[in-house]
């Protein structure tokens, strides 16, 4: 996994929990790479409350593009996009089983491979993606995602839905 400077790289407390601005460049319609803040999730999506083997381990590395989440808003967007973002998952990590209340969420695989389990009441889905598949949770839904043996980047969309 390559990494952003120390000085854009924050663990996720230091970056949700505090006032790290998203972006230190000038003006947002073009975005350069070194004033965007990457955040280190380790574990990756932790939910100590899943069964087990689907709480989340490993590092993920999420580079934050675009977000209009409440806690960091840049207010830009005009559509639901809530984020965008570029995520590596090392090898072997998870991101751990959480659901999907009032977003969906688009998985664009650039390199490597994901094992992703989609949840919807009592079924259960599978799958494996390689690089240029994607994967869509809607509303509702809950997934677990696991990076294989060479880990994996993907491209992270998420946009609210209005139900």
């Amino acid at each position: 996994m390559t990494s952003k400077p120390k000085s854009r790289q924050f663990n996720d407390q230091e970056f949700h929990g505090g006032d790290a601005p998203l972006y230190e460049g000038q003006g947002y319609s073009f975005k350069q790479a070194q004033h965007m803040a990457t955040v280190v999730y380790q574990p990756a999506h932790l939910n100590p409350s899943a069964p087990a083997g689907m709480q989340g381990k490993g590092r993920l590395d999420g580079t934050w593009i675009y977000s209009e989440e409440p806690d960091k808003a840049e207010g830009i967007l005009a559509s639901g996009i809530e984020l965008v973002m570029d995520s590596s998952l090392e090898a072997n990590g998870s991101i751990g089983l959480h659901q999907h209340t009032h977003t969906e969420e688009l998985y664009y695989l650039l390199s490597g491979e994901l094992v992703i389990t989609v949840v919807e009441g009592e079924e259960q889905q599978t799958q494996t993606l390689k690089a240029g598949d994607s994967h869509c949770i809607h509303p509702g839904q809950s997934h677990f995602v696991q990076a294989g043996s060479t880990g994996a980047r993907f491209i992270v969309v998420a946009a609210k839905v209005n139900n």
